[in-house]
């Protein structure tokens, strides 16, 4: 043993004092993963010296195949050495880098874990085959260069996602979550980002695997950065008779109608073409998330058509018509679209016009006041009273009304209504509707009629009920709702 070289034996001891440090301290943390750290640790120790140690331990004795047994020894404690140093390294990236980042809300690329893991494992692989053969670890790689050239040629595509996929992480043009447009004609939702390709999901609920490489030369809009308020558009074209001021404040306030629509900033209008018969319109707005582009376009789209028709204005090529416009909104309005038309030209008559401003309370909730708004031109909000704050429920526009159940009964107001903007509307109060129901009895029937349907269309607990009992609680609940209708207006 005296021909051992002193750095062998400065070797051993440094080894020998960290096993004991390990044993002392490692062992009796409790935190098993320390535990286990410090059982690998101690042997990888435990290999190192008799890796390093093997050729010169083997010098020592005679016989070959002592010597031939004691290099096999060392070198397959070489391989053992490689094998807990890779794991030893993927524990600790893991509990102490990757754990790290997310506790600080730093977001590590699934891809870029994949990569590291992946190099950790390839250079134990080159390791252990040096460990393995008796090689040096430069030799090794030398080696490997010529299969490495082989496997490249190979395997370009797949290289070339790889590559794509590591430079789309460190650029992180969108991320798991973000809606993205594809070289302006795939749309999807990034769902997966992994080392060869990005999977989306289409808005047709359709999965769509993107190759990396082709993601990386094509041009991407992210419509999730930076912030996730999207702006999209409703082309309208309208009788070029309609003066363009005109034409836009009905717009803009239709479009605000839809309840996911923002209010600020708020649906904007510009004028796009002048044809001969007609001008076509933008009519532009926010929305919260791209996610809802779809439902939020088709529920503007409709709040537009309703609101033009009311107005008289319309889309496309021009109309001819003489009905006075109150009576045409009363045609939109469900109170009185079954009512016979010379009693609507009468209600259309008595009611009156009124004007709200932006930020003003139409009604607020617990009121008696008993009149019925039918919305003109505008948007109103409906919001009720919870934990002392106002909770916006519902957007009101062109065509819909409410306060029927304090104008037929006297009830108090159920919620707020605030103008969203400079609103019109018609106001019908007792005192205009009163002799309308004299003059004709039957009407009080037909208005409870088409109360109770709204009011039971949204009563959970009755369509619960079976069939027969529905019907019974519903005729129940109309004969006392017309009774309210005949005391109120002291109808006989």
């Amino acid at each position: 043993m005296s021909d051992i070289p002193a750095h062998y034996w400065i070797y051993l001891v440094a080894i020998g004092v960290g096993m004991a440090w390990l044993a002392a301290s490692g062992l009796r943390s409790p935190d098993p993963v320390r535990r286990r750290l410090s059982v690998m640790g101690l042997v990888l120790l435990a290999s190192t010296g008799l890796w390093l140690g093997g050729p010169k331990l083997a010098e020592q004795f005679e016989s070959s195949m002592a010597k031939g047994l004691v290099a096999d020894a060392a070198r397959l404690f070489g391989v053992l050495w490689w094998l807990i140093l890779a794991i030893i390294a993927s524990v600790v990236l893991e509990r102490f880098v990757w754990r790290a980042l997310d506790r600080r809300h730093i977001a590590v690329p699934k891809l870029l874990k994949d990569v590291v893991r992946a190099l950790v494992l390839i250079v134990a692989l080159f390791g252990i085959v040096s460990a393995a053969f008796d090689q040096s670890f430069t030799g090794v790689l030398a080696a490997s260069g010529v299969l490495a050239v082989v496997i490249g040629f190979a395997m370009q595509s797949t290289l070339a996602d790889l590559f794509s996929g590591i430079a789309l992480n460190l650029e992180r043009p969108y991320r798991v979550g973000d809606w993205i447009q594809i070289d302006n004609s795939l749309t999807g939702q990034v769902q997966e980002i992994n080392w060869r390709a990005t999977r989306l999901r289409s808005a047709d609920g359709n999965t769509v695997v993107m190759p990396n490489s082709k993601l990386a030369a094509a041009q991407i809009v992210n419509f999730d950065f930076p912030a996730p308020r999207y702006r999209a558009s409703v082309a309208v074209p309208l009788d070029a008779r309609v003066p363009p001021g005109a034409a836009k404040d009905a717009l803009a306030v239709a479009a605000l109608k839809a309840m996911r629509v923002c209010a600020d900033p708020g649906p904007t209008v510009e004028t796009k073409e002048i044809r001969d018969t007609t001008i076509l319109y933008q009519v532009r707005y926010w929305v919260d998330s791209y996610n809802d582009d779809s439902s939020v376009h088709d529920e503007v789209s409709t709040s537009i058509w309703y609101a033009l028709d009311a107005a008289g204005i319309a889309i496309g090529q021009p109309i001819q018509t003489d009905r006075p416009t109150t009576e045409r909104l009363l045609d939109h309005v469900d109170l009185f679209r079954t009512v016979d038309p010379s009693v609507r030209a009468s209600i259309a008559a008595a009611a009156r016009h009124v004007t709200f401003h932006a930020g003003d309370d139409v009604v607020r909730q617990g009121d008696t006041d008993g009149s019925l708004f039918i919305v003109e031109r505008g948007v109103f909000e409906v919001s009720l009273d919870s934990n002392g704050k106002r909770v916006a429920v519902a957007r009101l526009g062109t065509g819909d009304f409410f306060g029927e159940m304090s104008l037929l009964t006297g009830s108090p107001r159920s919620a707020h209504v605030t103008a969203l903007c400079d609103t019109t509307a018609l106001e019908l109060d007792k005192a205009a509707l009163g002799p309308i129901l004299q003059a004709n009895p039957t009407l009080a029937r037909r208005l409870g009629d088409v109360v109770l349907h709204r009011r039971l269309a949204n009563d959970a607990a009755l369509r619960a009920l079976p069939p027969a009992e529905r019907r019974t609680a519903t005729r129940s609940q109309a004969a006392a709702l017309l009774a309210k209708i005949q005391s109120f207006f002291e109808l006989e």
